[in-house]
């Protein structure tokens, strides 16, 4: 019996280190396939490659001033169906002075307009829930090049 057993741990071992052989020749593999990391964040992407967490979509999810498109650009901001929270905006773009302004135009659409300085910024629209707790986000990615 002790033999048994014996065989059934040295077929094991030499198993795994199979297993461990075929993984050190491409270690990054598991890593990189973007169907693994969509399951275990619960951020994910949506239609157009645009990033959600909780419900929160913003679309487009880029806007890009260029000479030939100088804006202002709109975009609309979707929250969770229940509406019994608060939609807040966040960004970095340092408003008319610096390289866009975001503001609230009429229901879910937020107005995005150029400002005077070329680069790149983020907003971030949050949705928190009656409590005040956030439980949804997305993020506008803004770059001016006029």
């Amino acid at each position: 019996m002790f033999k048994v057993y014996l065989s059934l741990a040295v077929a094991a071992g030499l198993l795994a280190g199979c297993g461990g052989g075929s993984q050190g020749a491409n270690p990054a593999a598991p890593a990189g396939n973007p169907s693994i990391v969509s399951h275990s964040s619960p951020i994910a992407a949506v239609k157009g490659g645009c990033m959600a967490h909780g419900g929160v979509r913003v679309t487009p999810c880029s806007v890009t001033f260029t000479a030939s498109n100088v804006g202002p650009f709109s975009v609309t901001v979707r929250t969770p169906k229940n509406k019994k929270g608060t939609l807040s905006e966040l960004d970095s773009c340092g408003g008319a002075s610096g390289i866009a302004t975001v503001t609230q135009g009429s229901g879910d659409d937020w107005n995005v307009t150029a400002g005077a300085e070329t680069g790149s910024c983020t907003a971030t629209f949050t949705y928190a829930n009656k409590h005040g707790k956030t439980i949804g986000s997305a993020q506008l990615d803004i770059t001016n090049s006029i």
